[in-house]
């Protein structure tokens, strides 16, 4: 019983003693158990308050070490920031088949706040978002081919503030010069 009891305590110690690397570069916010150039060391489990409180501490450092309390003063101090967004429909490299349309979905970490606003870059091609609060862009219709999107968070100046990672998807749809039954003959 008691080596249950050791064991347990060195799996949550273990748990709790999680590291992970933070980054930002063009594509967004990155996260992974690897060490990366210029990535930020975060621990994760219990200790969790703890080093989202360096992240927002100008260079990490001691500031993590703070409590949970102090986390929070500092949050609402200091200036609001994404941890992320992404593009969360369709799936990246996902092969749709025979459809006509497309449902973009973009998701930011934390929620986008009420005067920020969505733009999706379809193919290169901006498409502004028709309210403040739009999230889901509808293309229609949709070609086939490959296709890549992105998007764009922008505060009221207009000035970007979180970009998505971009998604390829592919549209799959019978050709209009091949019959959709082969075995038919006309």
């Amino acid at each position: 019983m008691r080596a249950l009891s050791l064991l347990l305590l060195m799996i949550a110690v273990t748990a709790t003693a999680a590291v992970t690397y933070r980054w930002v570069d063009a594509d967004g916010v990155h996260y992974s158990d690897q060490p990366h150039a210029g990535a930020e060391k975060i621990y994760l489990g219990q200790t969790q308050a703890a080093s989202t409180a360096s992240l927002d501490a100008p260079g990490g450092g001691a500031a993590g070490t703070q409590g949970a309390t102090g986390t929070a003063r500092r949050r609402t101090e200091g200036p609001f920031q994404y941890t992320g967004c992404a593009v969360v429909q369709p799936a990246d490299d996902q092969v749709l088949l025979n459809v006509e349309s497309v449902t973009v979905a973009v998701e930011p970490h934390p929620a986008k706040r009420s005067n920020d606003h969505v733009v999706l870059s379809f193919d290169g091609t901006p498409i502004e978002a028709a309210t403040a609060d739009q999230l889901d862009f509808h293309i229609t219709p949709i070609d086939r081919g490959t296709h890549t999107v992105a998007a764009e968070l922008r505060d009221s100046n207009n000035k970007s503030v979180c970009r998505s990672a971009p998604v390829t998807f592919h549209v799959r749809q019978p050709s209009v010069l091949t019959p959709a039954n082969p075995n038919a003959h006309h």
